[in-house]
């Protein structure tokens, strides 16, 4: 009877052994790489409303979201912070992409404000930022945005710092379908498994 149990326990330790290696290898081979790309894909289609620096890789990785942070300077040398983030798409049950360029909480609205001009690259986004009264928060077909928001430090504040545009997620991810698709093979359930899978791993090998 012991022989048995130890015989049951032993079979289900190596199939569990196989499934995680199994598992190991889709998280990297499948799920890093099309998500890699689909990144890759959005940070150029990105371009058009900020300037991330090509040498800027994302500070933040999540199966949501996607943060890069970078330094920007005045002409008075001064130095400022910027935040930018956008979602993932990778939910298949998600049909809109919110992107977002903001300033660091605690930090000087004025440096926020005076290095704009060099990160937002669309000319709607940055006049409505710069002229509160004259805004223009509606959809932008030549970029392809919805619309777009702006936020301010307090109720009464005309520095900007934060701006937001809404995408829909099937115009902005035309090209990269395909990379979806291969991830669209698994339920949301096992593919947010996986990706955490190779998300720790790198995680606990970085040094």
């Amino acid at each position: 009877m012991q022989k048995k149990i130890l015989i049951s326990l032993g079979i289900i330790l190596i199939i569990f052994i196989v499934v995680f290696i199994y598992a190991f290898i889709i998280s990297f081979k499948v799920v890093k790489q099309n998500t890699d790309k689909i990144n890759a894909d959005l940070k150029q289609q990105f371009q058009s409303i900020v300037r991330i620096p090509e040498v800027i890789p994302p500070s933040y990785k999540g199966f949501d979201k996607t943060v890069y942070l970078w330094e920007m300077e005045t002409i008075e040398n001064e130095v400022t912070t910027v935040i930018f983030t956008h979602d993932t798409g990778l939910s298949r049950y998600q049909d809109k992409i919110i992107a977002t360029l903001k300033m660091p909480e605690g930090q000087d609205p004025s440096l926020f404000v005076k290095v704009m001009p060099a990160v937002v690259s669309d000319n709607q986004a940055l006049q409505s930022a710069q002229n509160l009264e004259a805004q223009n928060l509606g959809p932008n077909k030549q970029i392809g945005y919805n619309g777009l928001k702006t936020y301010t430090i307090s109720e009464n504040s005309p520095q900007v710092t934060q701006i937001v545009w809404e995408f829909d997620k099937e115009k902005l991810t035309e090209n990269s379908q395909k990379y979806y698709n291969k991830l669209y093979k698994y339920s949301e359930f096992t593919l947010k498994i996986l990706y955490e899978i190779q998300s720790r791993t790198l995680l606990f090998l970085k040094p």
